[in-house]
């Protein structure tokens, strides 16, 4: 769950002990239309979803997202687009069985790739009580039917294989009650367009630049959560966001193309109009440069990696690795899975990794991982999952394991599609070496090794400063492991022994695995605070500069597209 503007009611774990602190849900219904039609549902089916001979839920939770989004994008100081967007989905997870064994966790049979609250349902965006209600009943019977059909299957499977020490399917959570208040949800569209026009405006003055755009989005929304156990619970939020993205293209056709991205809670967060101007002057400025430099045409030894690529590599190979859970029946784990390094070493000592959702703002920057609550209700923990480059936890939902039993507060998701996953997943180094000493380092591993010069990687360009959002394939897609070629590092330097550094493009990294990061001979103590977003959530990986032992670039080799045959037009006298 977002953590949103003012919380009015507190967290209250249901019992006599803190009855004084209870919320007063009921009121909170009468003021909240949205609310009450979900409980009084949740309460009929509750009692209601039965089919003769079969399993009954023990379990149902609905939550419903209330979301406002607004976007104008613009290019050489023109709008291109602008559109505002209004709707609210409804998930549901019901479960048929017990804590102990219910019908999820499968992953074999005809409906072993069904899971309750996969497919939503789009809902009425007026405070309509009945037809908000319909539209719940109505997920509420699909769902049901699927579960228990999917249940008598997992049983039928298990009947049939050897299974030892399965964990439970389910963990118990203390029910939350927990209310924010709900915030406008329309966007000064006016104020969004001023700045993409303004900043889209500055690539006039580059007509080597071939294509540029702006784009930039506000999003204000509510979430809500009930389920059968007690929880009631509604949080706020919003954000900002501004893209800017260029692309050049070489004599030789080869296109390089940068992206940059800022994301804020609120337009008053996001950096100064001109602060943001300057950026795009620069990344002008940077891709001109690229455009005229030689190609880097191969390389095999260390390489540095600044603190803004290093966090951009950080979260492609390992964000997803750390969520945690069990294997589903009927599937296998994957070699790579990091339950299977718990207390091994998969980093060097001197790297630590943090994931608090806590944090709010670091260097500076808002912390778009930030939340207080994950998406299963259950209060954001700190969770160390590497000391001294040893494993020592995972991100848990409330998919237990063999491991740990219970949630820590990193369910995100909805529905069936929750599961442990990064707030704001921090590195760190002990014994962190400044700027200089990084390249002094580089320079002294390259002379041992009889290299002419080494690389130092400045940026990945679009996909890489931009958030990986672009690498998620679904809430945890980020799964770890290899990745091979075709990723092209945008901005790199040969880096020579008296310290003289020259511009290089066109080469792209062969291999990187986690064997390469285990090896890693130092790393910076400046952090790069990389922050995406994906649907309402937000994901945050801080990180810094890293210098790796060994990796092999090679000449980008592919057929280009032959450059335009006439100048732009913003290049006419």
């Amino acid at each position: 769950m977002r953590r949103g503007l003012t919380a009015t009611l507190l967290l209250f774990a249901l019992g006599p002990a803190v009855a004084w602190a209870q919320p007063d849900v009921q009121q909170e219904m009468s003021r909240d239309v949205v609310l009450r039609a979900l409980v009084d549902e949740l309460e009929r089916n509750m009692s209601g979803l039965t089919l003769e001979d079969l399993d009954v839920p023990y379990f149902i939770e609905y939550g419903l997202t209330d979301a406002a989004w607004a976007y104008v994008s613009a290019g050489l100081g023109a709008v291109t687009g602008r559109g505002e967007s209004r709707n609210r989905s409804l998930r549901s997870d019901v479960r048929v069985g017990s804590y102990e064994l219910d019908n999820s966790n499968f992953g074999g049979g005809v409906f072993g790739g069904y899971s309750s609250g996969m497919l939503g349902v789009a809902m009425p965006i007026e405070d309509d009580y009945e037809a908000i209600r319909q539209a719940v009943w109505w997920l509420s019977d699909r769902d049901y039917k699927g579960v228990v059909e999917q249940f008598a299957q997992k049983k039928a499977f298990m009947q049939t294989k050897l299974i030892e020490d399965k964990p439970d399917d389910f963990a118990r959570a203390t029910p939350t009650v927990f209310f924010e208040e709900r915030i406008g949800m329309a966007h000064d569209l006016p104020r969004l367009e001023q700045l993409a026009v303004d900043l889209s405006e500055v690539f006039r003055a580059y007509p080597d630049v071939q294509s540029s755009g702006v784009n930039t989005s506000a999003y204000a929304g509510h979430d809500y959560l009930v389920n059968t156990e007690g929880t009631r619970m509604r949080v706020s939020g919003a954000r900002f966001s501004v893209s800017i993205n260029a692309t050049v293209q070489a004599d030789d056709g080869m296109k390089l193309s940068d992206a940059h991205t800022v994301h804020a809670r609120t337009i008053e967060e996001l950096p100064p109009r001109e602060e943001l101007m300057q950026r795009c002057q620069a990344m002008a400025e940077r891709l001109i440069a690229l455009k005229d430099a030689p190609i880097l045409a191969a390389y095999a030894g260390p390489v540095l990696f600044d603190a803004q690529p290093a966090a951009a590599l950080f979260a492609r190979q390992f964000s997803g690795a750390f969520g945690g859970g069990q294997r589903p029946v009927g599937s296998r784990s994957g070699p790579d899975d990091f339950a299977n390094k718990l207390n091994k070493r998969i980093l060097p000592r001197f790297l630590n990794v943090v994931d608090d959702p806590a944090r709010e703002v670091i260097a500076d920057i808002p912390v778009m991982g930030h939340y207080q609550y994950d998406d299963q209700a259950v209060p954001a923990e700190a969770v160390t999952l590497v000391e001294g480059g040893r494993l020592k936890g995972l991100l848990m939902s409330r998919n237990p394991s063999k491991e740990f039993a219970q949630s820590n507060g990193h369910g995100r998701g909805s529905g069936g599609a929750t599961r442990g996953s990064i707030g704001c997943l921090i590195v760190t180094a002990q014994e962190a070496l400044d700027a200089n000493s990084l390249k002094q380092e580089l320079l002294d591993r390259c002379a041992d090794e009889d290299l002419e010069f080494g690389i130092r990687i400045a940026s990945f360009g679009s996909g890489g400063e931009g958030g990986y959002s672009g690498y998620y394939s679904s809430f945890g897609g980020f799964r770890g492991g290899d990745y091979g070629g075709g990723v092209a590092p945008l901005v790199m330097y040969k880096v020579y022994p008296d310290g003289r550094e020259e511009l290089v493009r066109g080469a792209e990294i062969a291999r990187v695995d986690f064997k390469a990061f285990k090896r890693m001979i130092a790393a910076g103590d400046t952090p790069y605070v990389l922050n995406s977003v994906a649907g309402g959530g937000g994901y945050t990986v801080v990180a810094p500069a890293m210098l790796f032992e060994e990796l092999d670039l090679a000449r980008v080799d592919r057929d280009f597209d032959k450059p335009p045959i006439l100048p732009t037009p913003l290049a006419r006298p």
